[in-house]
Protein backbone atom coordinates (compact mmCIF):
# COMPACT_ATOMS: atom_id res chain seq x y z
CA UNK A 1 0.00 0.00 0.00
CA UNK A 2 1.14 2.92 -1.00
CA UNK A 3 1.93 5.60 2.10
CA UNK A 4 -0.62 8.70 0.93
CA UNK A 5 -3.45 6.72 -0.64
CA UNK A 6 -4.69 3.58 -2.01
CA UNK A 7 -2.81 0.51 -3.06
CA UNK A 8 -1.42 1.49 -6.63
CA UNK A 9 -1.57 -1.25 -9.22
CA UNK A 10 0.43 -1.91 -12.62
CA UNK A 11 -1.59 -3.81 -15.38
CA UNK A 12 0.46 -5.08 -17.99
CA UNK A 13 -0.76 -6.61 -20.36
CA UNK A 14 -0.64 -6.33 -24.74
CA UNK A 15 -4.20 -6.17 -25.05
CA UNK A 16 -6.24 -2.72 -24.65
CA UNK A 17 -9.24 -4.96 -24.14
CA UNK A 18 -7.88 -6.89 -20.83
CA UNK A 19 -6.02 -3.64 -19.59
CA UNK A 20 -9.51 -1.75 -19.44
CA UNK A 21 -11.06 -4.78 -18.01
CA UNK A 22 -8.84 -4.99 -15.43
CA UNK A 23 -8.48 -1.09 -14.76
CA UNK A 24 -12.09 -0.45 -14.16
CA UNK A 25 -12.46 -3.37 -12.09
CA UNK A 26 -9.48 -2.55 -9.60
CA UNK A 27 -10.50 1.43 -10.17
CA UNK A 28 -14.22 0.54 -8.98
CA UNK A 29 -12.93 -1.10 -6.16
CA UNK A 30 -10.52 2.16 -4.88
CA UNK A 31 -7.10 0.63 -6.58
CA UNK A 32 -4.80 3.51 -8.31
CA UNK A 33 -4.11 2.07 -11.24
CA UNK A 34 -1.37 2.56 -14.25
CA UNK A 35 -1.14 0.80 -17.21
CA UNK A 36 1.85 -0.77 -19.19
CA UNK A 37 1.54 -2.51 -22.81
CA UNK A 38 5.01 -4.01 -23.29
CA UNK A 39 7.69 -5.12 -21.02
CA UNK A 40 9.47 -2.30 -21.48
CA UNK A 41 6.93 0.06 -20.27
CA UNK A 42 6.28 -2.20 -17.25
CA UNK A 43 9.55 -2.06 -16.51
CA UNK A 44 9.71 1.93 -16.88
CA UNK A 45 6.40 2.82 -14.42
CA UNK A 46 6.89 -0.26 -12.18
CA UNK A 47 9.15 1.28 -9.32
CA UNK A 48 6.13 2.84 -6.43
CA UNK A 49 3.60 -0.46 -7.35
CA UNK A 50 2.37 -2.51 -5.16
CA UNK A 51 1.25 -5.17 -7.15
CA UNK A 52 1.78 -5.81 -11.06
CA UNK A 53 -0.99 -8.03 -13.20
CA UNK A 54 1.28 -9.43 -15.56
CA UNK A 55 0.30 -11.45 -18.72
CA UNK A 56 3.52 -13.76 -19.41
CA UNK A 57 2.64 -13.64 -23.15
CA UNK A 58 3.85 -10.51 -23.57
CA UNK A 59 5.21 -10.22 -27.45
CA UNK A 60 9.05 -10.01 -27.57
CA UNK A 61 9.49 -7.08 -30.40
CA UNK A 62 11.95 -5.17 -31.25
CA UNK A 63 11.42 -1.68 -29.06
CA UNK A 64 8.84 -3.47 -26.51
CA UNK A 65 11.62 -5.38 -24.43
CA UNK A 66 11.67 -8.38 -22.74
CA UNK A 67 8.42 -10.80 -22.99
CA UNK A 68 6.39 -11.39 -19.19
CA UNK A 69 8.63 -14.38 -17.95
CA UNK A 70 11.91 -12.46 -18.47
CA UNK A 71 9.89 -9.24 -16.91
CA UNK A 72 8.58 -11.59 -13.89
CA UNK A 73 12.45 -12.59 -13.02
CA UNK A 74 13.17 -8.81 -13.07
CA UNK A 75 10.37 -7.74 -11.16
CA UNK A 76 11.81 -10.13 -8.34
CA UNK A 77 15.28 -10.02 -8.55
CA UNK A 78 15.87 -6.40 -8.86
CA UNK A 79 15.53 -4.30 -5.53
CA UNK A 80 15.88 -0.92 -7.90
CA UNK A 81 11.76 -2.10 -9.41
CA UNK A 82 10.75 -1.79 -5.78
CA UNK A 83 9.48 -5.49 -5.47
CA UNK A 84 6.20 -5.36 -6.01
CA UNK A 85 3.58 -8.22 -5.86
CA UNK A 86 3.24 -9.98 -8.85
CA UNK A 87 -0.04 -11.52 -10.20
CA UNK A 88 0.18 -12.81 -13.26
CA UNK A 89 -2.72 -12.71 -15.52
CA UNK A 90 -2.49 -15.27 -18.67
CA UNK A 91 -3.47 -17.56 -21.20
CA UNK A 92 -0.50 -19.61 -20.86
CA UNK A 93 -2.63 -22.76 -18.66
CA UNK A 94 -0.47 -25.42 -18.76
CA UNK A 95 0.76 -26.71 -15.63
CA UNK A 96 4.45 -26.74 -16.95
CA UNK A 97 3.30 -22.33 -17.76
CA UNK A 98 1.71 -22.14 -14.14
CA UNK A 99 4.98 -23.79 -12.68
CA UNK A 100 7.46 -21.47 -15.03
CA UNK A 101 5.83 -18.82 -13.57
CA UNK A 102 5.64 -19.68 -9.96
CA UNK A 103 9.55 -20.69 -9.96
CA UNK A 104 10.02 -16.87 -11.73
CA UNK A 105 8.25 -15.42 -8.22
CA UNK A 106 4.69 -15.32 -9.14
CA UNK A 107 2.59 -14.51 -6.03
CA UNK A 108 -0.41 -15.20 -7.73
CA UNK A 109 -1.64 -17.37 -10.98
CA UNK A 110 -5.01 -16.58 -12.69
CA UNK A 111 -5.66 -17.83 -16.31
CA UNK A 112 -7.62 -15.94 -18.60
CA UNK A 113 -10.78 -16.04 -19.47
CA UNK A 114 -10.46 -15.19 -15.75
CA UNK A 115 -13.35 -13.63 -13.36
CA UNK A 116 -12.59 -10.12 -12.64
CA UNK A 117 -13.99 -10.58 -8.86
CA UNK A 118 -11.40 -13.51 -8.60
CA UNK A 119 -8.37 -10.49 -9.86
CA UNK A 120 -9.91 -8.15 -7.29
CA UNK A 121 -9.69 -10.58 -4.66
CA UNK A 122 -5.72 -11.55 -5.51
CA UNK A 123 -4.43 -8.15 -6.16
CA UNK A 124 -6.72 -6.87 -2.52
CA UNK A 125 -5.03 -9.75 -0.74
CA UNK A 126 -1.25 -9.35 -2.20
CA UNK A 127 -1.33 -5.40 -1.28
CA UNK A 128 -3.39 -5.09 1.99
CA UNK A 129 -0.83 -4.92 5.19
CA UNK A 130 1.07 -7.21 6.15
CA UNK A 131 1.30 -8.71 2.26
CA UNK A 132 4.91 -8.18 1.83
Amino acid sequence: MTETGPPRVLVVDDSDVVRTLIRINLELEGFEVLEADSGARCLELVPGADVVTLDLLLPVLPGAGPGGLDVLRRLKRDPALGAPRVVVVTAAALPEDRRRGESAGADAYITKPFEPGDLVEAVRALSGPGAR
